[in-house]
């Protein structure tokens, strides 16, 4: 069992770097109808689905800036004795977003209103990263095979799936991806700013190979090069991933999707017929106001439940070979017998019978049924909790439990690949002014994985080396290897704690 190294980040005048990877930044200008700022303008944005709101007053040239805001769609408010009050509508602000406005006063009543509804360019002036957005739409919207969310990164530019990776390893869990030409395992996955690698920097996933709850996301970013300090950790793509919030509606899912192999052709290897194939995927989501305006919930749970009939084709000693027959080097068609070495005969009978063709050398094909089972258990619950304008707090917890039966090269050696990640994430933000915001963070990443093997022979082996639970391996040319491969139950378990503060002072002119 290994355990990670307790990180702890105090940031000063930071709040907004570090808070940038989960939240917007709303910043822009308030001037008159001559294009002067206009000083002393109290501008206020406030969340459209929640009612969330926060308020700051310009400098001296009339800019402002409302950092570290969570996202979704906004409706900002400019007010000042001797104008007409503004109100801008249709502004979406997504995770790491710093969105600029100019908003243009007119002289008039400080009672009259005028409302404008547009959206400000999408384009990104005020820092040098390059990242791609896959918003909330695409999360819903587009067909996941699998419903695997990190997949969709694979549709942004530099992102490449990497697909030689060693799929029977207990660590090589989850899709794999280059960002930039980069090792996949140079990636770092951050879930509301908690880390999601497991203790080999693997990627985001399970046992399962996959990452459930795509109904509990609400969007992700891909940062692939120049981007900030608070992304540090490693020198590949930062993934940054935000959950989905409560609203003051209650909104929910449910769904089933469901595969079997009724419209499956008969494999090339499959003797009689074809294996039978089963998979559910199903879950439900639901989401909505405790309190409005103040308090809010949203829980997510998906299964999924897989029964893969495989036919494995691997190659045995031949019937000759079993009795000590082998052929002649110098003439192949003539056997000579070798005998059979009555400490080996335990071992021999051990190998199954061919079931296929012989193939020369003392050797047969062997070809046998395998039932690859896979289950996984996905549950996130999240609270949002407003007690005031300007103070927010949040809470999420996550956990992945999976499980998955895998053949090897022969029927009595099968293991199980096992997984339960858990991760806890815990927000709070005050804006204690007008100019003052406070940020914390604490976040606790606990990934486990592991694997169980076993040697089911019909009569039972001593092992090799005396005490372990398990015979060891029998190599053989021509044939694969005979035994629970190199492996043996295993237990690898990573606990990440960081604990974030920032404090940042937005003061004086041309913010």
């Amino acid at each position: 069992m290994t355990r990670a190294v307790v990180l702890a980040t105090l940031a000063v005048a930071g709040a907004a770097g570090l808070w940038a990877q989960t939240t917007g930044t709303l910043r822009g200008r308030v001037v008159d109808e001559a294009g002067g700022g206009l000083p002393g303008v109290r501008v206020t944005a406030q969340q459209v689905e929640t009612g969330v709101q926060r308020s700051v007053v310009t400098a001296g040239d009339g800019a402002f800036a409302l950092p570290a805001l969570p996202v979704g769609a906004y409706e900002v408010r400019a007010e000042i004795e001797g104008f007409r009050t503004l109100v801008r509508r249709g502004i979406e602000l997504a995770v790491g977003d710093v969105v600029s406005l100019v908003l243009e006063l007119e002289l008039g009543a400080f009672e009259d209103t005028v409302t404008v509804a547009d959206a400000p360019p999408p384009v990104n002036v005020q820092s040098g990263d390059l990242s791609f957005l896959v918003s909330s739409q695409v999360v819903e919207d587009l067909p996941l095979n699998g419903r695997n969310y990190t997949d969709l990164a694979l549709l942004q530019p530099n992102v490449q799936q990497y697909l030689e990776r060693d799929g029977g390893s207990v660590v090589a869990h989850g899709p794999g991806i280059s960002v930039n030409g980069q090792d996949p395992r140079g990636n770092v996955y951050l879930l509301d700013g908690t880390l999601l690698n497991d203790l080999t920097n693997g990627p985001a996933g399970s046992a399962a190979g996959t990452a459930l709850g795509t109904e509990t996301i609400r969007e992700f970013r891909v940062e692939t090069n120049a981007y900030g300090a608070q992304y540090g950790r490693n020198k590949g793509g930062q993934v940054t991933i935000l959950s989905k919030s409560g609203t003051n509606r209650f909104k929910g899912s449910v769904f089933e999707f469901h595969r079997n192999d009724r419209l499956d052709a008969r494999n090339y290897f499959d003797v009689d017929e074809k294996p039978e194939f089963e998979r559910n995927q199903f879950g439900a989501t639901l989401g909505g106001p405790i309190q409005r305006d103040r308090l809010h919930f949203f829980v997510g749970v998906e299964l999924l439940r897989e029964d893969l009939g495989r036919t494995i084709p691997t190659f045995v000693p031949d019937d000759n070979a079993r009795l000590g027959l082998l052929p002649d080097p110098a003439d192949p068609s003539r056997l000579i017998d070798v005998g059979v070495d009555p400490a080996v005969r335990p071992y021999l009978d051990a190998y199954p019978r061919q079931n296929g063709p012989s193939i020369g050398g003392g050797l047969a094909e062997f070809r046998f049924p395998f039932e690859q089972k896979l289950r996984q258990e996905f549950f996130q619950a999240r609270l949002d909790f407003t007690p005031s304008p300007g103070r927010e707090l949040f809470a999420r917890y996550t956990l992945d439990d999976a499980d998955q039966l895998l053949p090897t090269d022969f029927p009595q050696f099968p293991r199980s690949f096992l997984s339960r990640n858990q991760f806890l994430t815990a927000g709070f933000s005050d804006a204690t002014s007008a100019r003052t915001l406070h940020t914390a963070r604490l976040g606790l990443s606990d990934t486990s994985i592991g694997q169980d093997v076993a040697a089911n022979t019909e009569t039972p082996l001593a092992p090799f080396v005396p005490g372990r639970p398990t015979l060891g391996n029998i190599d053989v040319g021509g044939i694969p290897r005979f035994g629970p491969q190199i492996s043996a139950n295993v237990r690898l378990e990573q606990e990440v704690l960081s604990l974030e503060y920032g404090v940042m002072r937005v003061s004086g002119d041309h913010l």
